[in-house]
């Protein structure tokens, strides 16, 4: 289980790190999909970057998803390896998710989103919204995914287990 955090929380840093560094670079309606909507409507008319900014922060977001990818066949082989079951696998990855769910709630959006305004300094227009002080923006969002991770961890670790 221990693994499963470990790479959770590696995941996790490669994650905001990628944030940080690509959401400048990033076309504007990209970022602000993850922000409220207030903000969204009030920097709808923001100028979006040059081309090859996007296309190196659309570099470093496909450099995440493909760690993200193999941190979770990582997680799967090693429990195959080791023999585990398919609830102990599904365990594995919803350990996984959950460590990397809640450093999004707690790190990115309540952190980064609401406490720093980091996306105030790249929107500035957007300074004034109602929606920085909106801490529960995107609850429906994050509940969805909650009840959903455990379904998805079941079928990843059943696909897993065909592989044994």
């Amino acid at each position: 289980m221990i693994k499963s955090v470990i790479v959770a929380l590696i995941l996790c840093i490669i994650e905001i790190l990628v944030i940080v560094i690509a959401s400048p670079m990033a076309k504007s309606s990209v970022v602000l999909r993850f922000l409220p909507e207030d903000v969204r409507e009030a920097a709808k008319d923001h100028v979006d970057p040059p081309k090859f900014k996007q296309m190196v922060a659309h570099c470093l977001l496909a450099f995440f998803l493909i760690a993200m990818f193999s941190g979770m066949v990582y997680v799967g082989m090693d429990g195959i390896q080791n023999g585990i079951g398919y609830w102990s696998l599904t365990l594995r990855f919803i350990v996984l998710l959950y460590v990397m769910k809640v450093f999004d709630i707690v790190v990115q959006d309540q952190w980064l989103v609401m406490t720093v305004g980091y996306f105030k300094k790249i929107f500035p227009e957007t300074a004034d919204c109602a929606g920085w002080k909106d801490r529960g923006f995107n609850n429906k969002n994050q509940i969805i995914r909650v009840i959903l991770y455990p379904f998805l961890c079941m079928l990843t670790a059943g696909i897993f287990m065909l592989f044994r």
